[in-house]
């Protein structure tokens, strides 16, 4: 006989209905129980456990390590816990003889409520005389009504566990209403975050090298982030706290070369003077940027006034964040002048805490300490900065690329070039650092312009400015710039690189003319020795005659009439032809050859006779001639040369009959006597004193 019996293999109209109903409601009952028991001590072990990491973690604040520790010592307790209260009241299935069974021996009756059972059931017509199954039946479904079968049924151990998980619960839930900063501080920790509990003094931003690194509304951490650092530049930290305000703080210093060296640094807390100073310094800059300056705003520019701004003046320091051009800074100045207005404002509700670390060469990890409030170790990763090589290269004009010139220093920043030359700019990093932006900040009279410099070559490593829109194409002003770059890193040079390119003068060209006897007569043809000379070139060379006739002589001056310009040879043995008169002036060239004569071929020297028959001149009249020399300076748009026009001393011929010039030439003979007497006398020093 089996007691292998369900509740499904009794027949639907059983007499033990009743009976098999309680007996079900008994099993579900103590299912419940068992269950209850069950997970209440797993949850009583969970808080346990959360409890005791809370305690040791918020009394020794422990490191991501030391809580990992901890956690794992923790999830041991919990799993066995588990193991030994858990576990045993699971996977427990009761059928309905196990309760029929466990009735009896509560009741302290006979087997006959088992026999019943298994009688109760189609297989049992088989097992014996129906009779006697049926007899039984019926003694059990009778006797049945009045038993109890949740006698000796005990809730206790379910009551005592749900108590202790009540109350923890309870407690754990008046913790969080109590302390919810150290409770959601807790949970951030318990997933190995950074975040701390709180403390009554509360560091809200740090900022290294203009650099902000922690900013607590923003991340909720207390790690700051790891940051770089100039090679051989000092790291300035500033800290602003808030709630309890700190008199001084700390910072724990450990080097990460090989020496591993610790060391301390004061924090300072700034004064109020200080702060408003340094808010008045970012207005000055941005003052004078507004004023000076047009286009993008660089990186450098907004970093430096961003830090000035951020702990006092926070919605100009947000609006100079978002600014891209120079003419959203007015906007800027705007907030900041309001803050300055409404000054001190909340400030005394903070603490900016200051120090500054001497140059160093190797990385350092920090912590830092304020009041009661701490941060986690962070590390500052010492870079090089980015070594810029500078070359710049004049192109003369087009007219003076032929003339011997001296070849320029092209790393020099220093520039002297003639108007209207370019100068080819290009600048590469020679360190090996990749280059993220590069600029040129150009200022002139009309006022200050950056122009973007755009990588050129195969590797992109050599910067210049863009042929399109460069400045330096075709100078015709001195200006001053200003080089700046931005690596891979965010690092800048430390100071721009400066230079100043200025206009070096084309000088005007020179000439000279002598003539030997100034005294001629109206036909004569006096020779001219002429000298001319420029540093590029010539593009004219003539000479220029005016005439003033004496009064009587007028009249018939006046009835010549003007002739076309004649071209005269350079040569001294030439004559030139008849010359024309033209308004009482008369010019005449003395270039062979046209276009320009090119400065290898200066200085230019010769001898010219000029006729003066032409002029129909008499007797008091005077003749000022004038040797011209107009340089070489390019060609305008319509292809003519263009120059300046340099003019030597006159030279002023009188007109006489032939007794005035044998009287001229016998005094100038004279004259000339008498000089060569005083150099014998002083050559011998005849009448020297004794």
């Amino acid at each position: 006989m089996t007691t292998d019996l369900k509740k499904s293999d009794a027949p639907a109209n059983s007499k033990l209905l009743t009976l098999r109903t309680q007996l079900a409601g008994l099993r579900r009952a103590r299912a419940g129980v068992r269950a209850a028991v069950a997970w209440s001590a797993l949850g009583i072990a969970l808080l346990a456990a959360l409890a005791a990491v809370f305690a040791l973690d918020l009394i020794f604040e422990l490191a991501v390590p030391q809580r990992i520790v901890v956690l794992l010592i923790a999830a041991g307790c919990v799993a066995w816990a588990f193991v030994r209260f858990t576990r045993p009241h699971l996977g427990r299935h009761e059928d309905e003889i196990e309760m029929a069974l466990l009735v009896e021996r509560q009741q302290q009756i006979d087997s006959d409520l088992v026999a019943a059972l298994q009688f109760d059931s189609p297989r049992a017509f088989d097992w014996g005389s129906p009779q006697l199954t049926g007899a039984v039946i019926d003694y059990v479904a009778a006797v049945g009504r009045g038993i109890n079968v949740f006698e000796g049924f005990s809730r206790q151990q379910m009551a005592r566990r749900l108590g202790l998980l009540g109350v923890g619960l309870a407690a754990a839930l008046l913790a969080a209403v109590l302390w919810p900063g150290h409770i959601a501080a807790f949970a951030n920790r318990l997933l190995l975050g950074s975040r701390h509990y709180p403390t009554r003094t509360v560091i809200e931003q740090v900022v290294v090298n203009r650099t902000p690194v922690l900013m607590r509304n923003a991340s909720g951490g207390s790690a700051p982030a790891s940051s770089n650092a100039a090679q051989g530049r000092p790291v300035a930290f500033l800290i602003q706290c808030s709630g309890e305000l700190p008199a001084a703080g700390t910072m724990q210093l450990a080097a990460t070369g090989a020496a591993r060296s610790r060391t301390k640094l004061d924090l300072k807390p700034l004064t109020q003077v200080e702060r408003l100073a340094r808010l008045k310094a970012a207005r000055d800059k941005l003052s004078a940027a507004v004023d000076s300056a047009a286009g993008q705003l660089d990186e450098p520019f907004k970093n430096e006034v961003g830090v000035l701004l951020r702990f006092d003046a926070p919605q100009a320091a947000e609006f100079l964040d978002k600014a891209k051009m120079h003419f959203e800074l007015p906007a800027v100045l705007a907030a900041l002048d309001l803050e300055l207005e409404n000054w001190p404002g909340d400030s005394p509700r903070s603490a900016i805490l200051a120090g500054e670390l001497a140059r160093l060469n190797d990385g350092v990890t920090y912590k830092l300490f304020a009041g009661d409030a701490w941060t986690d170790p962070a590390a500052i990763q010492m870079i090089p900065l980015p070594i810029i090589e500078l070359t710049a290269r004049p192109v003369p004009p087009k007219y003076a690329q032929s003339a011997a010139q001296a070849t320029a220093d092209s790393s020099g920043r220093q520039l002297a070039v003639l108007e209207g030359s370019a100068v080819e700019l290009s600048i590469q990093c020679s360190n090996g650092k990749k280059l993220r932006s590069a600029w040129l900040t150009i200022q002139t009279k009309a006022g200050t312009q950056r122009y973007d410099l755009a990588p050129f070559g195969a590797a992109g490593e050599v910067w210049r400015p863009r042929v399109a829109d460069s400045p330096l194409k075709s100078i015709r002003e001195e200006m001053r710039y200003e080089l700046q770059v931005v690596d891979a890193d965010g690092l800048s040079l430390e100071t721009p690189l400066r230079g100043t390119i200025r206009i070096r003068p084309d000088r005007l060209p020179n000439g000279l003319a002598e003539i030997v006897h100034k005294v001629v007569l109206p036909s004569a043809e006096p020779v001219i020795e002429y000298r001319a000379s420029d540093d590029y070139g010539i593009a004219q060379l003539a000479i220029v005659a005016e005439v003033e006739r004496h009064k009587d002589s007028r009249t018939s001056a006046a009835a010549e009439t003007p002739a076309a310009e004649t071209p005269q040879p350079a040569d001294a043995n030439q004559i030139p032809a008849a010359a024309a008169v033209a308004a009482e002036t008369r010019r005449v060239s003395l270039l062979s050859e046209p276009g320009p004569l090119v400065a290898s071929r200066l200085p230019l020297t010769g001898r010219f006779r000029f006729s003066l028959s032409p002029l129909n001149l008499a007797k008091g009249d005077r003749v000022k001639l004038t040797l011209e020399v107009i340089d070489y300076r390019g060609e305008n748009e319509a292809g003519q040369p263009t120059g300046l026009a340099y003019q030597a001393d006159p030279l002023v011929l009188e007109i006489s009959d032939l007794s005035g010039v044998q009287a001229a030439i016998a005094a100038a003979d004279e004259q000339s006597e008498k000089r060569i007497n005083d150099i014998i006398t002083r050559q011998l020093g005849i009448g020297a004193a004794p």
